[in-house]
């Protein structure tokens, strides 16, 4: 039920965006002309006391339109240098204020309710060289908790390549600390950068100490779930990306997210956005004292505010789509001896390819590649070709044909967090349709077994995974062997309530769920966490992502080579 309403509060909040009004409704305010704006190389990283006003060089660029009582800003006046006419939390600064010494003078503040003057306005310079491209950092510095951060804001100026890559299909990515203390959370002092499962990233992005910041590493472009550690092991929460997602209450002792409500329950799972790294991208991954965080005390229904050192994804260049390569990885369902998966002649996996594992992904460029399956003596037991589109992403499963040999099947994988729900839309092209969110776990089911002609997978005691969907319930009913679903392929499960047990049940037309297929283990929420080693406040349930969970082996072995039927699980992003 938690799962229902988490999913009705998406849709609930996206729907103040997402719902389609007539042409009357529409206001157009016209602007003043202006020359096109030409960028300097300095951008104003806006991370402190929510400043929503600007001047440069005494030219206001801002509106200076104060919130309502409730603090909200429901009246928007555009100006010719903001659409909404408030400053983010990013603006590089147009040339045309660069004086001829390279030098502006910036002052931020913020407006309040029926005042007309700037508020807690900041004053500083800065100075631009071309050759150095240079951020300043306007952050949130000094002892930080439930009353928000009791010092002042700082600013500090950090150089920034926009040069891409060596390697053109690779990223950089960079840690930069400017964290402060003492932190509610114990969140302060070195941090490090780690992958999802958290494997450190690089030693060059390791113990970066406050004030400081790494090395640029270049990284094989993806989708990646970066997460950040202090020296002691605590995982520090990201900054929301999507405020649709109803993600921010969390235990404020450790950061981790909470979910339910008197009492709150502590997932002990700490947000951290997945996202795509693209070819040729630049990226800080930056740590700062953030309010955008709320808990609950045991037994209040009120939501008070409090502050965390917390992290950012910052884009250092402009991102370009990626229309040059794509990705492909190998996955063994096949029982028995390794194997080979070849592209173009070069194997995905040195030494051959366990079963129940998968490789690293290949970059490929885009055109028509040959995927070869050779057996561990070299000979060829399979061959398909692959034709690679910009940010393709895909598997080559290997399993057992309906005759017990070996096959491959190519499927595709999407890994974004945006899904579609058809049949409710108000437009001609389903655009109000679209969804999208920031940490998805989300599961596609293949049924890859040698004896079990059709199969549904379930929650705990048969429940239909139709219950946690925001996708199809179909995608894990009535899978014949080898079948994969193209439309709708996944389950989205709330990352607030995830996975507790999954089941097999044979299934066959117009029955559902079917038998219980006692002889082959459930999965546990558990089985999705990668290394346990990682959480030192307590074990999660579960770890977001986007897996495919595939049934393989026999339900009742009997030829030379086959093992009970079992669930594997394949992760599709780091």
């Amino acid at each position: 039920m938690q799962a229902v309403k988490y999913f009705l509060a998406i849709l609930l909040t996206s729907g103040l965006w997402a719902c389609k009004k007539s042409k009357s409704d529409y206001v157009f305010q016209e602007q003043p002309p202006l020359p096109p704006l030409t960028a300097s190389t300095v951008r104003l990283m806006n991370m402190g006391r929510a400043a929503t006003e600007l001047i440069i060089n005494d030219t206001p660029l801002t509106s200076f339109m104060p919130p309502n009582i409730e603090g909200y800003y429901l009246e928007s006046r555009p100006t010719i240098y903001f659409q909404n006419g408030r400053l983010g939390a990013s603006y590089t600064i147009p040339q045309r204020f660069i004086k001829a010494d390279g030098s502006a003078h910036i002052r931020i503040g913020s407006m309040i309710f029926g005042d007309k003057k700037i508020q807690y306005p900041k004053d500083f310079d800065i100075h631009e060289d071309v050759n150095n491209p240079t951020d300043f950092y306007n952050v949130l510095y000094g002892a930080h908790g439930d009353a928000g951060v009791l010092g002042d804001d700082s600013i500090f100026a950090i150089p920034r390549s926009i040069s891409p890559p060596a390697a053109p299909e690779r990223f950089k990515i960079r840690l930069l600390n400017l964290g402060s203390a003492p932190d509610v959370a114990s969140l302060q002092g070195n941090m490090t950068l780690i992958l999802a499962d958290g494997t450190k990233v690089s030693a060059a992005t390791s113990s970066i100490a406050p004030g400081k910041y790494s090395d640029y590493v270049e990284l094989p472009y993806g989708t990646y779930q970066f997460k950040v550690t202090t020296d002691d092991g605590n995982v520090l929460p990201a900054v929301k990306v999507n405020s649709d997602e109803l993600l921010s209450v969390v235990n404020k002792t450790t950061g981790t997210m909470t979910t339910g409500d008197n009492p709150m329950i502590d997932t002990r799972l700490t947000y951290a956005p997945t996202r795509a790294y693209q070819p040729g991208g630049v990226y800080t991954i930056m740590v700062c004292a953030n309010a955008g965080f709320s808990f609950k005390d045991a037994g209040s229904s009120y939501a008070a505010p409090v502050t965390f050192n917390s992290f950012r994804v910052i884009a250092d260049n402009k991102e370009a789509l990626n229309i040059t390569y794509g990705r492909l990885q190998a996955a063994n369902a096949l029982p028995g001896q390794p194997v080979t998966v070849n592209v173009d002649g070069l194997p995905l996996a040195e030494g051959g390819l366990a079963y129940s594992k998968s490789s690293a992904y290949k970059i490929l460029v885009t055109g028509t590649h040959t995927v070869t399956l050779n057996d561990a003596s070299g000979k060829k037991l399979a061959e398909q070709p692959l034709t690679i589109n910009g940010s393709d992403n895909y598997t080559a499963w290997v399993y057992p044909d309906n005759n017990g040999q070996p096959s491959l099947k190519i499927v595709a994988n999407n890994l974004s967090g945006s899904f579609y729900l058809p049949g409710n839309s108000k437009g001609d092209d389903g655009s109000n349709d679209q969804y999208s969110v920031s940490i998805p776990f989300k599961v596609r089911f293949l049924n890859l077994s040698t004896d079990i002609p059709e199969v549904t997978f379930t929650g705990a005691n048969g429940a239909l995974l139709s219950g946690y969907l925001t996708y199809s319930g179909t995608a894990s009913q009535h899978l014949s062997r080898g079948q994969v679903i193209a439309d709708q392929p996944y389950i989205l499960f709330s990352p607030l309530i995830g996975i507790n047990k999954i089941g097999v049940y044979a299934s066959a037309p117009g029955v559902l769920p079917g038998d219980w297929l006692t002889d082959i283990p459930q999965l546990n929420g558990s089985d999705f966490i990668a290394r346990p080693e990682l959480y030192k406040n307590g074990l999660p349930a579960y770890e977001t992502g986007v897996y495919t969970v595939a049934l393989t082996g026999a339900l009742h072995p009997k030829n030379p080579g086959e093992v009970p039927a079992r669930m594997i699980i394949i992760k599709h992003n780091q």
